[in-house]
């Protein structure tokens, strides 16, 4: 539960940080693991948060600061892993936004696609890892 409730303020962070609507949303469910590139999140999430609550385990005396770090060390990697499910989801969302044009505006669509270009081009690092950088640069 505690790894949900975790996930759930990373969606509302991170989608947060975009203007667009469009973008906005498509990040939040991304990174809710509503899309294919979320799934894997929430279970890192999980893992990193059972890691810290097993350094919380007192009969484990001198081993416990070691699980902590070894915690802290995985949890270093999260925001690595969503900036990859945000450059998946944006890349995604590039390929099919157009087709959108019935529930939203050409300006919303413009808008949209202008911000997702931009923090791609921003975060090419995380396009990189998650195997779009070729779709960004195309």
């Amino acid at each position: 539960m505690q790894a949900r409730k975790r996930l759930n303020e990373l969606a509302h962070k991170r989608a947060d940080a975009f203007d667009a609507t469009i973008c906005h949303n498509n990040v939040y469910e991304a990174v809710q693991g509503h899309h294919d590139h979320g799934a894997g999140l929430e279970r890192y999430v999980s893992v990193t948060e059972e890691v810290y609550e097993l350094s919380a385990d007192e009969d484990l005396d001198d081993r416990r600061l070691d699980i902590f770090g070894a915690a802290e060390e995985i949890n270093d990697h999260i925001d690595d892993v969503v900036d990859e499910v945000i450059a998946a989801a944006l890349v995604d969302l590039l390929e099919v936004v157009d087709d959108w044009d019935d529930a939203w505006s050409d300006d919303e669509i413009a808008d949209a696609k202008c911000e997702a270009r931009d923090w791609l081009q921003g975060h090419s690092e995380a396009a990189k890892r998650a195997g779009v950088w070729e779709e960004v640069t195309a």
